[in-house]
């Protein structure tokens, strides 16, 4: 069965909340995504002290299955990208263009 959108977004934020272990209010995940790599950077608010977290091979396989369809045909293309993610499940991500990451990546490639 082929995964949609919302299942993807649905599987990162289980991943985000899977890997905090306090009460937390706001939650971020910082991608910086390359095809077949990436960075993560994971922050989260808990009683007003910003804290981090890790996500495993899992999240970037949802980040890669996330390039896929958001890139479909050669549009919309990203680099980076943050999931703003909140207790109730509620989310939001936010999708950019880097080019001087790209350039780096390409130089360095």
């Amino acid at each position: 069965m082929d995964m949609t959108i919302d299942d993807v977004y649905a599987g990162i934020g289980q991943q985000i909340a899977d890997a905090i272990s306090d009460d937390w209010s706001e939650a971020w995940l910082f991608v910086e995504f390359f095809e077949d790599a990436a960075n993560f950077k994971g922050e989260y608010n808990s009683n007003s002290e910003r804290k981090f977290f890790k996500v495993g091979y899992k999240a970037y396989k949802s980040f890669k299955k996330l390039y896929e369809i958001t890139t479909e045909g050669e549009s919309n293309r990203w680099n980076r990208a943050k999931f703003t993610l909140y207790p109730t499940g509620k989310f939001n991500i936010n999708f950019e263009w880097d080019q001087d990451l790209a350039d780096e990546i390409a130089a360095n490639s």
